[in-house]
């Protein structure tokens, strides 16, 4: 019986926090409107029976609704059931005591019909609203027979019921369904939730472990002396810093990769393959486990690798490896077996190349087995919301391959991923798949030249833009995204060198300095190669290739600049910044930090500033030859915060703020607010987390400083 009213002061409770938001609207009407309505009832369309006293009393316990967000202690906590207790007065009592004095006339029969409308509204739980209704109209009932005696039904009509009924059956349908499709969407929220947690798991034990590779590697932390001292680092020991800080790098990239794409997921987006790559299959294997987050070295000793027959594949070495991490720890949980041990290999067969996750637990039910990759299916493991294995087959399905589960209860558990080889048609059509989103520009004199790689480049479904000089390239550079450029350098107007350094400049209109740098041109020339290679490496192309082109020479280009790892790395940026004044803007210390850290190494000298309102009055004490503003910020925000400096009026001494450059920061990366950043007034746009590349890319440009990179 305890548990029973235990369940239902529960409901009651998430039925009050549903309702919460029209709590005070209710309380406003009920308060004016049950004295009102004794004047329309009593004077304008008069009654057989009114009641004043009954009416204030309604409207006095109505009032503590309107204040109720006010209450602090034990008065909010129970507030709940207060609001109850007053619905269940306010409605269905009070309306079916009006209704039975007036011995069932049509008049208050229509009024219980709207009573019963607001009570579904109120409580969208149908056990309540029939509990509420029971009681209501057995306590009206009870207290009309105690003051009159036996009720009259003078007017009462057959009528009546069907069409109640109606109401109530039609309106707990849909107030249920209402629930449900609430309960739905929360319960996908929490699983959203819970897997974007589970997935930051892994990197997060990654990098906790970096970190103390990183304090092994160091020198002993100074006590409380003051004195000072040199403490040495070896040359190896700083390679080894260098190492692990790259590698919890990538780690975080990883992390949030995954994260988008299960966002993508979970809006019933298809996977994006345009970060396809070709990839191999041993390196994911061994990433997988050498940056798997073991809780111990007894952990990693379980796992055994044999991939020893490598193969290529045409994906995403982070989803994979996502993949492994899943199966890798669906696997550990049940490493206290006896004899547990978990072997991952790779071999191939006549049809696929194959990765397997074997263990040696407990195996999985012939019956659950039907189910294991389904949405929201978990096979009773503590903290399991039955995601993982679903995403792993549509990650895996993404690459064009297959994922099975075979088990023998008691003693073994096999996940085969079978992939298509890098080279097949089901990998080609991906390929053209991502292509179709690619442009290419074709500029080069001659129509029968700019037709000939725009027939190859067609055959992989690219995007064509062509231009008859480097001139008209520079134009249709500016009216559209470009992905690749294949340039002629002998050409009338403006050759394809020149064209090349003015794009390496940056000087164009409606395209980023950044994206000017990254474009990859290839110099298309009938010139001798050793002129071509000149040329090309002078004006800042990344490759050249000689006339004619072939439809091998336009694959190879593809594949080197759109699929490979191994495509020509961007240069590092050496730069220095010394004397450089930065304003960094950003309500997250650690940000601040990380950024002031990277750019005071390189001489520059860094203020920083936690909101907009902070950054300006730091403009207008001194001056800056740039800012870095994050977006989301509170008291002022990055969009109004340029806007303000571009406006100018906020300033009572600077005078430089039509020129400050202003480099957007934020994690807030798609088109819409790219757009957002660049109407506000922003120069340029970094999306977090900031790599040390890109940052000092960004700067070099703006700040027109130059780079010793190789």
């Amino acid at each position: 019986m305890l548990g029973k009213n235990k369940k239902i002061l529960a409901r009651v409770a998430a039925s009050f926090e549903r309702a919460e938001p029209n709590i005070t609207i209710v309380g406003l009407f009920a308060s004016l409107g049950y004295p009102l309505f004794y004047f329309i009832w009593a004077y304008w369309l008069p009654q057989p029976y009114e009641n004043l006293g009954l009416r204030l009393v309604n409207a006095v316990i109505s009032i503590p609704l309107i204040f109720y967000k006010s209450l602090t202690g034990k008065f909010k906590k129970y507030f709940p059931f207060y609001f109850f207790a007053a619905a269940l007065l306010l409605l269905p009592f009070f309306f079916g005591f009006m209704f039975l004095k007036n011995e069932m006339n049509i008049e208050w029969f229509i009024s219980n019909l709207i009573c019963l409308f607001f009570l579904i509204i109120l409580f969208d739980d149908w056990g309540l609203i029939f509990l509420v209704i029971t009681i209501g109209y057995l306590l009206s009932f009870t207290t009309v027979w105690l003051i009159d005696g036996p009720v009259l039904f003078t007017s009462f009509q057959w009528m009546y019921i069907p069409t109640t009924l109606f109401l109530l059956v039609g309106g707990m349908v849909m107030s249920h369904r209402k629930q449900m499709a609430t309960e739905t969407k929360i319960s996908l929220l929490h699983s959203l939730g819970g897997s974007i947690a589970h997935e930051m798991r892994n990197p997060l034990n990654s990098i906790i472990n970096a970190m103390g590779s990183i304090q092994s590697l160091l020198p002993e932390k100074p006590g409380n002396s003051k004195t000072e001292g040199q403490y040495a680092l070896s040359r190896s020991g700083l390679i080894s810093l260098h190492s692990v800080l790259d590698e919890s790098t990538d780690t975080i990239l990883r992390a949030n990769k995954i994260i988008d794409t299960i966002l993508m997921a979970m809006q019933d987006k298809d996977l994006d393959p345009s970060s396809f790559k070709r990839t191999s299959a041993r390196m994911c294997v061994h990433n997988a486990v050498e940056s798997f987050g073991f809780k111990t070295l007894e952990d990693r000793n379980l796992i055994k690798i044999n991939a020893s027959d490598n193969f290529d594949f045409f994906g995403d070495k982070d989803l994979l490896i996502y993949v492994l991490f899943n199966l890798i720890k669906n696997a550990l949980y049940y490493k206290d077996k006896p004899g547990f041990s978990i072997e991952i290999s790779t071999h191939k067969d006549d049809t696929w190349n194959v990765v397997r996750v074997y263990d040696t637990g407990p195996g999985i039910s012939a019956m659950n087995i039907e189910r294991i990759f389904d949405s929201f299916f978990t096979t009773g493991k503590k903290g399991g919301i039955g995601l993982g294995l679903s995403f792993c087959q549509e990650v895996v399905n993404s690459f064009g391959g297959q994922i099975n589960c075979r088990s023998k209860e008691q003693e073994w558990t096999e996940f085969t991923i079978h992939l298509p080889s890098y080279n097949s048609r089901e990998s080609e059509r991906i390929k053209r798949e991502v292509l179709q989103t690619k442009n290419v520009l074709v500029v080069d004199d001659s129509p029968a030249n700019r037709y000939l790689a725009a027939k190859f480049l067609g055959d992989w479904n690219c995007s064509i833009v062509q231009a008859g000089n480097g001139a008209q390239a520079l134009s249709k550079l500016s009216e559209k995204k470009i992905d690749l450029i294949l340039m002629d350098i002998e050409m009338p107007v403006m050759k394809g060198d020149e064209a090349t350094e003015r794009i390496r400049a940056g000087k164009i209109s409606g395209i980023s300095a950044a994206d000017c740098k990254d474009i990859p041109i290839i110099a298309v020339s009938a010139l001798p190669p050793n002129i071509i290679r000149q040329k090309a490496l002078d004006s800042g192309m990344n490759d050249f290739v000689s006339k004619p082109l072939t439809k091998d020479v336009v694959h190879t280009i593809l594949e080197s600049y759109f699929f490979s790892t191994d495509s020509p790395p961007v240069p590092s940026q050496n730069i220095r910044l010394d004397g450089r004044k930065i304003l960094v803007v950003d309500d997250n210390f650690t940000s601040r930090k990380y950024v002031s850290a990277i750019l005071e190494r390189l001489g520059a000298q860094i203020a920083m500033a936690e909101n907009g309102k902070e950054a300006i009055s730091c403009l207008d004490r001194e001056d800056f030859d740039i800012m870095l503003l994050d977006m989301e910020m509170p008291v002022l925000n990055g969009i109004d915060t340029t806007r303000k400096i571009r406006d100018g009026s906020c300033f009572k001494r600077f005078r430089n703020f039509d020129d400050l450059p202003i480099i957007a920061m934020t994690g807030n990366t798609d088109d819409m607010d790219i757009v957002l950043t660049r109407q506000s007034g922003m120069n340029a746009h970094l999306g977090k987390p900031v790599s040390r590349n890109d940052l000092l890319k960004t700067l070099s440009f703006w700040l027109d400083v130059s780079s010793n990179g190789t």
